[in-house]
């Protein structure tokens, strides 16, 4: 029987009158991986938050490993990062680096704010996957701002993350970086969504960023017939 880090039934979330997204329900197994694709304003970091506890849907119901995200925060391993909306901009770069495993991150004594987009980037990033055992990684964006170097870190330290069983959740524009890496592929539309596992966009070969490209925009145009999301 497969195992599911994650399961999300019949999702729904509003902002006062404005629904955001409805009806989206997806298993995601320990050591499996989900790409989340969308353009701007389709949800993408809405359905993020809501994974990982920080607000509360209109309707449906999230569990990980068995328990409510609020739930799971306190009791098992979830690390939960979107970019500068999780990093304090007062708190010193060396504190907040030190939260992670308690190694220290990097020695420079600035405020978080002080520091350059990509740097900043790159300390949340080391600080949240610093932290051990972990079975469940939602992150927003991560390949924003990062230099050649971390985006290759962060490649490579999530496949290693996913190797040894942790859940991934990833949202990013930059199809290069999921193409290839996930299991599967929520593309989120106007008020829905559509999940595409990897081996029915290329059955033989990994998933290439032109494949996904595609799939997104055959969606968008209503010419392609997958399985709903329900």
């Amino acid at each position: 029987m497969t195992r599911f880090a994650v399961s999300v039934r019949d999702l729904a979330v509003q902002y006062g009158r404005r629904l955001v997204f409805q009806d989206i329900s997806f298993d995601i197994g320990t050591g499996q991986s989900l790409g989340v694709i969308g353009p701007n304003g389709s949800g993408k970091t809405t359905l993020l938050r809501a994974l990982a506890g920080c607000l509360v849907p209109k309707s449906g119901d999230v569990r990980i490993g068995g328990l409510t995200p609020r739930d799971a925060l306190a009791r098992t391993g979830v690390a939960y990062f979107a970019g500068d909306a999780t990093l304090p901009g007062s708190v010193r770069a060396s504190r907040w680096g030190s939260l992670g495993n308690g190694d220290e991150v990097t020695p420079d004594k600035r405020p978080i704010r002080a520091l350059s987009r990509g740097t900043r980037q790159l300390l949340g990033l080391r600080t949240v996957l610093g932290r051990h055992p972990l079975g469940l990684i939602v992150l927003d964006e991560p390949w924003e701002a990062l230099d050649p170097d971390a985006a290759r870190w962060l490649s490579t330290t999530l496949e290693t993350k996913r190797d040894r069983g942790a859940a991934l959740v990833l949202s990013s524009h930059r199809l290069h970086d999921l193409a290839g890496f996930c299991d599967s592929y929520l593309f989120l539309l106007p008020h829905h969504a559509r999940l595409v596992h990897a081996h029915d966009i290329s059955p033989t070969s990994p998933v290439t960023a032109a494949q996904l490209a595609e799939v997104f925009d055959k969606l968008r145009g209503g010419v392609m017939s997958l399985r709903a999301v329900s």
